[in-house]
């Protein structure tokens, strides 16, 4: 038996959970469409909600996006953790002929991560920690209302 033909043999299980892990999911998309209950949408249904109060403004406000940058940031640092973790429980750092080379290679690669967390936090603006975009959006739609409710009351 050729070496290929011996790495696809092992290769086999690899494809059945694979294939399996499609079906999986086909399977599960086809069965939450079927028993979804399939109800007529109308304007009670599709109206915002917000805790039993009348809703005050649209109901898609534009999210500041800087709280994004928090999350990327931890995918990031999670990323480089679970590489460091797998560089150290491996057996390359013990040879003594790439030693040197990897713990290089290793000290590098924290450097451009923790430089480019540094530039992001730098450029991070302070002003969304405080949310003070969303605030000011809800107290316009806020006054707005209540100058519709006047103007209707008054008429």
């Amino acid at each position: 038996m050729m070496q290929s033909e011996r790495l696809f043999a092992q290769f086999i299980p690899v494809l059945i959970w694979a294939i399996l892990a499609i079906v999986l999911v086909v399977v599960m998309l086809l069965a939450s469409w079927v028993l979804r209950p399939h109800v007529l949408q109308n304007s009670e249904k599709t109206s915002t909600y917000e805790c039993g109060e009348e809703p005050v403004g649209p109901a898609r406000i534009s999210y500041p996006y800087n709280y994004f940058i928090y999350t990327v940031l931890f995918v990031v640092v999670d990323v480089m953790g679970a590489f460091l973790w797998l560089l150290s429980s491996s057996n390359i750092l013990w040879v003594d002929a790439t030693k040197y080379t990897v713990v290089w290679q290793v000290a590098v690669f924290i450097l451009i991560i923790v430089g480019g967390i540094a530039f992001v936090m730098k450029m991070l603006p302070q002003a969304a920690l405080d949310g003070k975009e969303t605030l000011e959006v809800y107290r316009k739609a806020k006054a707005q209302r209540e100058q519709e409710q006047h103007v209707a009351g008054g008429h």
